[in-house]
């Protein structure tokens, strides 16, 4: 079975690696993406195992087209009741890059039909479409060298692990977390300190390495793959007894803190469901309130990139009920983190000597103010966002 495995830009050799040890084979990196064969098993490891993976799809139709009736007939063709039946609902993620069919969404349109069609025509009724949490996810990416339809195997993106009820807009990404832990070349049995820590994932996302916690482990959402008709529960029960049975309880030394309370109380409760609140603290502390608690030990932090900042509107009543002008107020990000780049590198060379720091931002503005000459970069992009990983040896 072949496979698309997405990643973040700059994270394709370290995914290389992590998919090779889940037993994948004839494995390539392209951009964004790692290309790689495997059976049922190993597809089903990926998605609970990898903690570089954004999706995996499973492409079942490649096929060249010049006309709307080109897609049609190709889509049509193929045997769809394979996978879904009539009750099952589904959504199309589409992109384009073809010059013959620039609008992506019209792709997806002639698709939809063409696998509706042919259910109704199999089986007497027809699936619906449900954009927002559909049982059967498909993607169709058309290039100049041709249409390629795959089945999502992930449903919701891979990064979503689960481990946090609560939504914070500025939470980093848990698969960035992970490649950046990963890129640092921490070990268990370093001493990891994010002194901006926000909801903890560089934390979590460490712990559940060091822990051998499969990243989806408690990931609350299905899986796409199990509603395929072919979905195979026993091996899926197998797949995860085994990442269960192999979890150890190895000893950490993991400090997380913080000036944002609610960003740590979501961090707090997840190292509570996961059971690593004996491995991570989670304190309230300012930058220049940090204490050092070992000789040696490595940073790993990614500060907020931009300041916001209120803009109030004046076109309101302020006595009429908050409920009714809940838009009077908007924010706007401002680059204006020059200062506060330059004196967080301050105070974290002078409270943790021959400790290693390593920063993550997508405000490369704000990076190139740092006064320290960075020893080692990576470049890897947060989502559309460019960024620098840059080690900076206090």
């Amino acid at each position: 079975m072949k496979l698309i495995v997405k990643t973040l830009y700059g994270a394709e050799d370290i995914l290389c690696r992590e998919l090779e040890q889940l037993g994948a084979k004839n494995i390539t990196a392209q951009r964004r993406a790692v290309n790689c064969e495997g059976d049922t098993k190993t597809l089903y490891k990926i998605n609970l195992w990898s903690r570089f993976a954004l999706r995996v799809l499973v492409p079942v139709l490649d096929f060249q087209a010049n006309t709307a009736e080109d897609i049609y007939s190709a889509v049509y063709a193929f045997d769809w009741q394979k996978y879904l039946s009539p009750d099952k609902t589904i959504a199309i993620d589409h992109i384009s890059f073809s010059p013959t069919f620039p609008d992506s969404q019209f792709l997806a349109l002639k698709t939809k039909d063409a696998i509706v069609d042919k259910i109704r025509e199999k089986c007497g009724s027809r699936p619906y479409v449900d954009v927002e949490n559909p049982d059967i996810l498909l993607n169709v990416h058309a290039t100049s060298d041709g249409i390629k339809v795959s089945l999502d195997a992930s449903g919701a993106p891979l990064n979503k692990r689960g481990y946090r009820d609560m939504t914070i807009g500025h939470a980093t990404n848990e698969a960035l977390a992970a490649a950046l832990v990963e890129l640092s070349g921490w070990t268990p049995d370093m001493t990891l300190i994010d002194p901006m820590c926000g909801t903890g994932t560089i934390c979590i996302e460490a712990a559940m390495k060091a822990r051998n916690i499969a990243a989806n482990f408690y990931r609350k959402q299905s899986f796409g793959f199990t509603q395929w008709l072919n979905f195979d529960e026993k091996i899926w029960k197998d797949v995860r007894q085994e990442a269960k049975q192999v979890q150890n309880n190895c000893r950490l030394n993991i400090i997380g803190s913080d000036i944002d309370g609610n960003s740590l109380d979501v961090a707090k409760l997840a190292t509570l469901d996961l059971g690593l609140n004996h491995d991570i603290r989670i304190m309230r502390k300012a930058i220049r309130e940090q204490e050092r608690t070992t000789e040696e030990g490595i940073i790993i932090t990614v500060p907020p990139a931009y300041k916001e900042i209120r803009i109030v509107r004046e076109d309101f009543d302020p006595e009429a009920p908050r409920r009714r002008y809940a838009d009077r107020d908007r924010f706007e990000r401002v680059n204006e983190m020059d200062d506060f780049f330059k004196e967080a590198t301050y105070y974290l060379s002078r409270k943790f000597p021959d400790h290693d720091a390593w920063i993550f931002n997508t405000n490369l503005k704000a990076m190139d103010a740092i006064e320290y000459s960075a020893e080692k970069t990576f470049t890897i992009y947060n989502g559309s966002q460019e960024g620098r990983f840059c080690l900076y040896p206090f």
